[in-house]
């Protein structure tokens, strides 16, 4: 595997060893550099600045942050010399999600943590920097130890601009898979004008590639997109998921439910998403 520059969020300490497993499965397979980023967020200091006493809360909000920070980046370099791994740290004083977007850019793949609902709210909103970035993300789920990455990878195709890029965007992973399913969900059956590129086409395109892989077609039936991709990743014992995110407006996934919010609410195990 060439090479790969890996920017990974750390939004809480606690948090620093589950998202550091992957990445080290990762470096197994290649040379990576790893950059830990911790951003602080900001008050809304404008909206608040008339306000008593507001700039001393701004200080004391600014003064924690920094020291929490100062706590992440000791406890994300301890984690990586328990890895044997190195790796660079950066801290910005910024919104976060704004802030991570912005430094994504700079690397080939952004690592967060799922979010979870039961723990204090996290300024940092994953879905918004795979929008934004325009770099595919690796969302780790909240829950559970992902030691092991990439050997038994479900692939969502739906013959779409971002399940392309997805695919593409994973291919260092899914070069050295064990084995590969390429999963299509309700394909479309008898669509006028130039054919659609099915599972079986990109079977065959990863084939010539040397890679071990085979398609699965499903009906979703009454279960929802997201539910029908988890069921048959757990069927596949697969331990990573790759997809294209937001292949609709997000105001129809929001109106109507879509897979990329579903996925990032109920993920089981890591996902690889691009948009």
């Amino acid at each position: 595997m060439p090479s790969r520059d890996i920017l990974v969020v750390i939004d809480n300490e606690a948090g620093i060893a589950r998202l550091l497993a992957p990445v080290a499965a990762l470096a197994k397979r290649g040379d990576v550099r790893i950059t830990g980023m911790y951003v602080t967020g900001m008050p809304a200091s404008q909206a608040f600045a008339d306000l008593d006493g507001w700039a001393q809360l701004v200080d004391a909000y600014m003064t924690a942050q920094r020291a929490t920070a100062l706590r992440a980046e000791r406890a994300f370099r301890a984690e990586l010399a328990r890895l044997k791994l190195t790796g660079d740290w950066h801290c910005r004083e910024s919104d976060m999600t704004e802030g991570v977007i912005a430094m994504a850019r700079l690397f080939d793949l952004v690592v967060m943590g799922q979010t979870d609902p039961d723990a204090v709210p996290s300024a940092l909103r994953p879905g918004e920097v795979v929008l934004a970035a325009g770099r595919p993300a690796l969302i780790v789920p909240y829950a559970g130890e992902f030691a092991q990455i990439g050997r038994r990878v479900v692939v969502a195709w739906n013959g779409t601009r971002e399940a392309a890029r997805a695919l593409f965007d994973a291919m260092f992973v899914i070069d050295s898979a064990e084995a590969v399913t390429v999963l299509e969900i309700d394909p479309p059956e008898g669509l006028d004008g130039d054919p659609e590129l099915r599972a079986s086409h990109v079977v065959a395109a990863l084939t010539r590639r040397g890679i071990a892989a085979k398609a699965e077609t499903v009906a979703s039936g009454d279960m929802a997109i997201a539910d029908v991709m988890l069921s048959a990743a757990a069927d596949a014992a697969a331990d990573l998921i790759v997809m294209g995110a937001w292949g609709h407006s997000r105001l129809r996934e929001y109106i109507m439910g879509g897979a990329s919010r579903g996925i990032l609410q109920e993920m089981t195990i890591p996902v690889l998403m691009s948009h």
